[in-house]
């Protein structure tokens, strides 16, 4: 049983998961987060390494657990959403001298908001406040859904991932054993 019904990813978390060739954390744990997967083809084209990241995704959309999406499908109504959403987005995430920099997360995120995808699936920590003032109106809010939150929710139950396998996620995408043994998931001692 998946946590969310859809959610659309990023490329920094899909790097980040997939940068093991030993442990496949991408492949094996978004489909049990969410029942349905999306990822824009902008932010899809920006995985171009590791090479254990780009074979989980191919992998996942050819077996049809990741959906590759673009504006370009959406009916009119849908589009002006995901036209106005990417313009608002645009002028506080999209630096005219980097005009590629950002770009995946602007895409992905439009796009949720066209479509009522409520779960961006991103390790971007800085995000959430740009969505709560540029998209979030109380309709179809968007909310991040990060590492650390995939983590907890293995921690709670909500997802049947082991403490051993969130250890190495946690550490392979860079972050600190230490963090993770005292703050993040304890282990409990009597």
């Amino acid at each position: 049983m998946s946590v969310v019904d859809k959610m659309i990813i990023d490329a920094d978390l899909c790097i980040k998961l997939g940068g093991s060739s030993k442990h496949h954390f991408l492949y094996d744990i978004l489909p049990l987060i969410s029942n349905q997967i999306y990822m824009h083809t902008h932010a899809y084209g920006e995985v171009m390494m590791p090479s254990s990241a780009v074979s989980q995704l191919k992998s996942l959309v050819s077996e049809g657990r990741l959906v590759l999406v673009n504006e370009s499908n959406l009916d009119s109504a849908d589009r002006a959403i995901y036209d106005a959403s990417y313009k608002n987005l645009e002028k506080v995430m999209i630096n005219p001298k980097r005009p590629n920099k950002n770009k995946g997360e602007a895409c992905s995120l439009a796009y949720a908001k066209a479509t009522g995808i409520s779960v961006f699936a991103t390790d971007e920590m800085d995000l959430q406040p740009i969505i709560d003032t540029q998209l979030n109106t109380g309709i179809d809010d968007i909310t991040c859904l990060r590492i650390i939150d995939i983590i907890k929710k293995a921690k709670d139950g909500e997802i049947d991932v082991p403490r051993k396998v969130c250890k190495a996620l946690w550490v392979i995408s860079g972050k600190t054993k230490e963090t993770f043994d005292n703050e993040l998931w304890p282990v409990a001692t009597e």
